[in-house]
């Protein structure tokens, strides 16, 4: 069972760097002593010991410290340590027994975040508690979709909504590299392996000046050391669709320092392709989609306050699949993908006194890929059970074709400097400088079937013109900040900020002020409230989140400004026991400048029922005329704005003592978001006003525990339409091989329609239904061959409820509309085991 906190408040600044933890064993008369307590004397951070008496005490700032131990009936032992950065300091005591009485409460961990931390929003969420969070598939952005005001864009993504924010306003770094496609398996999981993490630090709003270039959330994950006390160790992770191998230790020839290998690699193209394949669903020289990683961080050091890690990612997700000619399905498909995701990454620290730090990065980043694809669906107006039983060869008139070819590769090298400084008691200055030299290039080309051309023009969030693309840019990011904190009477601390951004890209610099304030009501009480603005450039690195393709030509990117987002935020944090603690946070987020589409007449046709006449007969419709500004073109404007606005709870048990058997937490959210745009109000899509999440885990005994999430949330926006329409598309009348005449579709000499959302879509004019989840997790904990093993079965959705991801319209025999559930997972068992040798 995991004794370590399962979640944490802590603050994510640079300070990290110049850390290191202190270990070893608290014993006393009769051995080990459970639920002592380690407290570094004036920083307020120290641990409980567990059932074994060991104790671990993280993010000790460098330097001298003196560390108290102490339990009820014990004595108390004060030992000086010396810490070192990123090293572990091992003391070990023994403590005599005594008669004490005491009725002082003194709330102490290693999560007690401190007053003098300024930061609102900040979730510190430890990787062990994305190894076992149920329905998570150890997969950490998974896990984040738990927490308050942090939401999944569906059950397939990973993909992070946070506070009415898209995905692309997120910022996503690992060690010290932003990585703009964090994902594997197109989005199914995220790219950090829980067990090569060691921190992961989610700012939710109100980041500071370090952290730019997005609206919404910074993402900071810190890769793991491998271990420094053994030559080598490890851990396998196995499931029945995917693994994970963890190798670690020292270095060899005597080098200070420590490396770690990890590899992940998934099963489908191994379990569900001999099965597709027998069923002839697909042909034999098919690959099913799969991703493969491997990771290596190399440290080296520290010698003398220097300090050098290495780190590199290399990965690759593919799918090669046609189908088959046995297939029960009309749908045809034939698609190759492959993906490349691949970084590398040098971070030098030196450190020559206890209050200074200087921490110099250099990084490349690749993410590539090709997609070439040809199908033929059955037309999406049609309703599919009337075709279950027919010939897929016999339904070609009522199969529509796409083509389509894409490459892109967007690359970035980046040099950053960032300088800490710790000046007199619970000040400090940060401060640093970087730039980014960025090469994107995309390549896209699109044959449609004239009758899927006009069904899409007929979709209010699909009328897109498709044009053929084909650009290539190179550019610069330059950014420096800076950054103090100020304590006035150990009660009330004020972090002022400043960022300048340069983006050549928009050949515009922008400034943007930030400040965080924080003041002890009392002990155990912590006020919070933070202010200030962000900005977000355009570029194509992002059209992975944003699911648009713009022409970011030099003649469409000239008019543009960066999105720009100002957040308000004010928080009240308090321990309401050893164990548990409270945080209730209100926030508003203020958008401007947010680039959408650009909106054009003249695509979209209109036709009305000539009353008295067969309304399966094209005469029996008015003459198609176009409809102005309801054209979607791929060419960028800042003609959108919006806010979002709410309250967020948390309750969580972060100190977690030796006897306790149960941990966890609950949140809930209450939200709004809204979008302007071509004038119209209307919810964000990802808008949802009411959000609970209950997360815990019991330990039914040293060998057995279980968990459980259980997830209740309103519905997601829908956009339900207002009957069906003929279908329009443009014919060549005149014999000049030039489609341009408007002309009302036909099949057989009867109409063909559509779902029709109207001349003026009245968008998101609907609610999904309620949300209702349940995942349940159950491990079991051995010694076998002397080596740790973990068996555990993990159920996502154990209730096989129904829950709606949508809803698909069509067009019943006789033109009517017709409507049914597009539904989420259902029950899902996954059985894995993990042995760490």
């Amino acid at each position: 069972m995991i004794r370590a906190t399962i979640l944490a408040l802590s603050i994510a600044t640079a300070t990290w760097a110049q850390t290191g933890e202190i270990y070893g064993t608290i014993t006393g008369e009769e051995g080990p002593l459970p639920g002592a307590n380690a407290l570094v004397v004036g920083l307020d951070i120290g641990a409980v010991s567990n059932g074994e008496g060991d104790y671990r005490i993280r993010r000790v700032p460098t330097g001298v410290h003196e560390v108290r131990f102490s339990m009820v009936g014990h004595t108390t032992i004060v030992r000086e340590v010396e810490v070192a950065s990123n090293e572990e300091t091992r003391i070990d005591v023994r403590l005599e027994t005594q008669a004490i009485e005491t009725d002082a409460v003194e709330v102490i961990g290693e999560n007690l975040r401190k007053a003098s931390d300024t930061e609102t929003s900040v979730v510190n969420l430890e990787p062990e508690r994305a190894k076992a969070l149920p329905g998570a598939g150890e997969d950490v952005m998974r896990t984040l979709q738990a927490l308050p005001g942090v939401l999944a864009p569906s059950e397939a993504s990973s993909q992070l909504v946070v506070r009415g924010g898209g995905p692309d306003q997120n910022l996503i770094i690992i060690d010290n590299i932003e990585v703009f496609n964090p994902y594997r398996l197109y989005g199914a999981v995220s790219m950090f392996n829980p067990d090569a993490v060691k921190n992961i630090n989610l700012v939710t709003g109100g980041f500071p000046a370090r952290y730019g270039d997005r609206l919404s959330a910074v993402l900071d994950v810190t890769g793991r050391e491998g271990v420094k006390n053994k030559p080598i160790t490890g851990s396998l992770n196995a499931s029945i669709i995917s693994a994970n191998l963890v190798l670690e230790g020292q270095n060899p020839f005597g080098v200070k320092g420590s490396w770690l290998f990890n590899s992940r690699r998934t099963y489908y193209d191994i379990i569900m392709a001999p099965i597709a394949k027998s069923l002839d669903l697909v042909e034999d020289e098919v690959e099913f989609p799969n991703f493969y990683d491997f990771q290596l961080k190399l440290t080296l050091g520290p010698w003398e306050g220097h300090k050098l890690n290495l780190f590199g990612i290399y990965s690759a997700d593919g799918v090669d699949i046609v189908s088959g000619e046995d297939r029960p399905s009309p749908d045809s498909v034939a698609l190759n993908n492959i993906t490349r995701n691949d970084v590398a990454g040098i971070t030098y620290q030196y450190a020559p006194t206890v209050n200074f730090l200087n921490e110099f990065s250099a990084s490349w980043y690749q993410n590539s890929g090709d997609i070439e694809a040809d199908s033929k669906t059955l037309d999406p107006s049609l309703n599919r059970e009337n075709f279950q039983d027919a010939v897929p060869d016999t339904l070609s008139e009522f199969l529509l074709g796409v083509e389509l070819s894409s490459s892109f590769a967007f690359r970035k090298t980046s040099l950053a400097d960032h300088v800490t400084f710790f000046w007199g008691e619970n000040h400090v200055f940060d401060a640093g400088v970087g730039f980014d030299h960025m090469q994107t290039l995309l390549e896209f080309e699109a044959t449609l079937d004239p009758q899927l051309e006009a069904l899409l023009r007929s979709l209010p969030q699909a009328r897109i013109r498709v044009d053929d693309l084909a650009d290539e840019k190179f550019y610069y990011r330059y950014h420096a900040y800076a950054q103090n904190k100020f304590a006035f009477a150990d009660r009330l601390y004020i972090h002022p900020g400043l960022r300048y951004d340069y983006y050549q890209i928009l050949e515009k610099p922008y400034l943007a002020p930030r400040v965080a304030v924080s003041f002890a009501i009392d002990d155990l009480t912590t006020l919070r409230a933070a202010w200030g603005h962000y900005y977000q450039s355009p570029g194509y690195e992002k059209i992975r989140d944003q699911g648009l393709v713009f022409d970011l030509s030099e003649a469409n990117t000239a008019p543009l400004e960066a999105e720009r987002a100002t957040h308000y935020i004010v928080g009240l944090e308090r321990w309401l026991t050893e164990e548990w603690d409270v945080r209730v946070e209100g926030y508003y987020k203020d958008y401007e400048d947010l680039i959408v589409p650009k909106i054009v007449e003249g695509t979209r046709y209109y036709t009305e029922r000539i009353p008295g006449r067969d309304r399966q007969d094209p005469a029996g419709w008015t003459r198609p005329v176009p409809v102005p500004g309801d054209s979607i073109t791929q060419i960028p404007v800042n003609d959108s704005y919006g806010e979002t606005y709410g309250v967020e709870l948390l309750l969580a048990k972060r100190n977690v003592a030796p006897d306790s058997r149960l941990n966890g937490w609950i949140s809930y959210a209450f939200a709004f978001a809204e979008r302007v745009n071509n004038g119209r109000t209307t919810p964000f899509r990802f808008d949802r006003r009411h959000s609970l999440d209950v997360v815990l885990d019991y330990e039914l005994s040293e060998s057995w525990s279980v968990g459980a999430r259980w997830q209740l949330a309103s519905g997601f926006p829908a956009t339900e339409p207002i009957g069906t329409a003929p279908r329009v598309i443009l014919a060549d009348t005149d014999g000049d091989l030039q489609p341009e005449t408007p002309t009302i579709s036909t099949r057989n000499g009867e109409v063909v329609y559509n779902v029709d959302y109207g001349a003026n879509p009245d968008l998101y004019n609907a609610r999904r239904p309620l949300y209702n989840r349940l995942d349940a997790r159950g491990s079991y904990y051995t010694t076998i061959w002397g080596k740790r093993w973990t068996f555990y079965l993990d159920v996502i959705n154990i209730l096989n409820i129904d829950n709606v991801n949508g809803y698909r319209f069509y067009v019943e025999e006789d033109g009517s509309l017709g409507s049914r559930e597009r539904n989420m997972f259902p029950i899902l068992p996954t059985f894995g085991i993990n042995v760490q040798f």
